[in-house]
């Protein structure tokens, strides 16, 4: 990957010298240009700026939290936010990439011979807008960067409103990509300037807000998704080769490694949150083969509940209501995991439960000082290490060129199974040929991604050395497939679809974050052990805007009345 520069210069300020000579005029000042202070940055430097930034931001904390949100790790797994929780992450984004990408778009505008530029900076911005909508509501939009004209408090546009400009602008992006283009599109770290990869994006993002839409107005939607479909000029992202994603570099310094590897490796022995004990324990009790590519196990001993020492360190061990607690010493969990109880197991069997060491959700207890045993991000997504304890976490040991899967071919075909579901939407295949190929295609993602982050990885599930029989990928895939309830209700057959988005949603969380707020499945996950707060059903604004924008609406993120416009469940515990 060629190496990105970390930040460019998006403005400058320029000094007009006034010169006057009173007595004569021997010769005419000339005011040069400082090549080091250019007024204007080229739009190369720009796009790769907002996609490095932007994407890195969105696939940080703010990723997270909507993996914790849904028990996938415990990232505000009790929902106690405030407004000075995600001040930074707001600042950042409208300081940073967003408002060049405004400059890139007013740029292309104004020169009438970019179509393509503005076509990729339409859709980078149709993306972010409608992750910072989905995520916050009302927005300011339409003047937030009219600063340099006196728009010093932008209002908050309706989010209803802005999902229409987005949509709008996915279509404004397809018209602008079919034009001839007097400049060739660089900078570009996500498709390398592929006019006909980006048409594929703008067309499957669009799919996707309408997809979100449909849950206010199904049959208006059902309609506007089916013409998508059945429009022969409309390609979807349908194949690996195309999908809509970030690869990190492997550079320490600057770091521009993947959110999730700097947090669980280069953050010391393991800075990454837990993760959540449901995930876990549910894909070991599958079978499931992603397991040695997700999670990485740092321990294979078993603490001892009669030491103080390893007793403070035990999860739940403070706690009588936890369902998972410490697993390699609960009935109920080696019950589930090996069909026997803790004193019949193995000495390997029990080295190896006694690594996944994740967190019942929303425990309350202190967080003690067990960060050289707790599980951490596995090959996949973050190119941390394949699982093998032997060669323990941390300490930088993996590359961390991994990936942000922003919209991808697996996305895709979940989007088609839903649409068909519960729309009626004519998709032209079945739902099992659907859902197979959604998780045929995030398989392969999980082994093309974990396979070269570490040579150890291997995709031969006969070759692996642990005292679990894991299924093998294609095997596996079989099974859920025939287990999909294709003669049951609505219901169960979102119940089932969900439930393995849930499963596929390690290293994007907006997706099954927004796919619950939006069908209310998959249920079951666990209830939280304690919570301050209610679901966040959006997120609070940042203390800045309400400080400095008298524009910033007065919101409870927890409350129903001020859910995300396309959210009809509004869930509450």
């Amino acid at each position: 990957m060629k190496n990105i520069k970390n930040k460019v210069v998006a403005s400058a300020m320029s000094f007009i010298m006034l010169f006057s000579v009173t007595s004569c005029d021997i010769f005419d000042l000339d005011i040069n240009q400082d090549p080091n202070n250019p007024t204007e940055a080229s739009p190369d430097l720009l796009l790769a700026n907002v996609q490095l930034n932007g994407i890195t931001t969105f696939a940080g904390g703010l990723n997270n939290a909507t993996m914790g949100f849904m028990a996938i790790n415990t990232s505000f797994d009790g929902f106690n936010m405030n407004n000075g929780s995600w001040n930074g992450t707001w600042n950042f984004l409208y300081s940073n990439p967003l408002v060049d990408l405004d400059r890139i778009i007013i740029s292309a505008e104004e020169s009438g011979n970019n179509p393509h530029y503005l076509g990729v900076a339409q859709v980078m911005k149709a993306y972010y807008f409608s992750i910072m909508v989905d995520m916050w509501g009302d927005l300011p939009y339409f003047t937030a960067f009219k600063g340099d004209i006196g728009e010093k408090n932008p209002g908050y546009d309706d989010d209803a409103v802005i999902y229409e400009d987005l949509i709008a602008l996915c279509d404004k992006a397809v018209e602008n990509f079919q034009l001839n283009s007097a400049v060739a599109v660089t900078g570009d770290l996500i498709y390398n300037g592929s006019v006909s990869k980006w048409t594929k994006a703008a067309h499957t993002l669009k799919l996707r807000l309408l997809l979100h839409k449909s849950a206010l107005d199904e049959s208006g939607m059902a309609t506007q998704i089916q013409a998508l479909i059945d429009d022969a000029d409309v390609d979807l992202i349908t194949s690996s080769g195309d999908d809509f994603l970030f690869k990190f570099g492997s550079l320490q310094n600057p770091d521009n490694r993947h959110p999730m590897y700097q947090a669980g490796y280069a953050g010391g022995e393991a800075g990454y949150s837990y993760f959540g004990s449901q995930f876990m324990i549910e894909m070991l009790e599958n079978r499931d083969p992603r397991v040695p590519f997700y999670f990485k196990r740092q321990t294979d001993e078993v603490l001892d509940i009669n030491d103080p020492t390893d007793k403070q360190t035990i999860p739940c061990s403070q706690r009588t209501d936890c369902i998972y607690g410490y697993y390699v010493t609960n009935p109920a969990m080696t019950q589930r995991v090996y069909g026997v109880d803790p004193g019949s197991m193995t000495a390997d069997q029990e080295a190896y439960l006694a690594g996944f060491f994740g967190r019942d959700r929303s425990d309350p207890s202190g967080i003690p000082n067990d960060n050289p045993i707790r599980t951490i991000p596995g090959a996949y997504p973050g190119a941390g290490l394949f699982d093998d304890v032997a060669e323990k976490g941390g300490g930088n040991k993996g590359r961390g060129d991994g990936i942000f899967p922003m919209i991808t071919s697996w996305m895709t075909y979940f989007y088609l199974l839903e649409a068909q579901v519960r729309l009626g939407v004519n998709t032209g295949m079945s739902d099992t040929e659907l859902l197979e190929a959604a998780l045929s295609a995030q398989m392969d993602k999980v082994i093309a991604v974990g396979t070269a982050a570490d040579p150890a990885a291997s995709d031969d599930v006969t070759a692996w050395d642990y005292p679990i029989t894991y299924t093998g990928f294609d095997e596996y895939v079989d099974e859920i497939v025939d287990a999909y309830p294709a003669g049951g209700s609505e219901g169960q057959k979102l119940q089932y679809m969900m439930k393995q988005l849930w499963f596929s949603s390690l290293g994007n969380g907006y997706e099954i974050y927004n796919a619950f707020r939006r069908t209310g499945y998959p249920t079951g996950l666990q209830t939280p052990l304690q919570r301050p707060r209610q679901f966040a059903l959006r997120l609070p604004y940042a203390q800045a805007e309400l400080n400095l924008n008298s524009s910033t609406p007065t919101v409870v993120f927890d409350s129903p009345s001020d859910a995300v416009f396309w959210d009809v469940v509004k869930f509450q515990f």
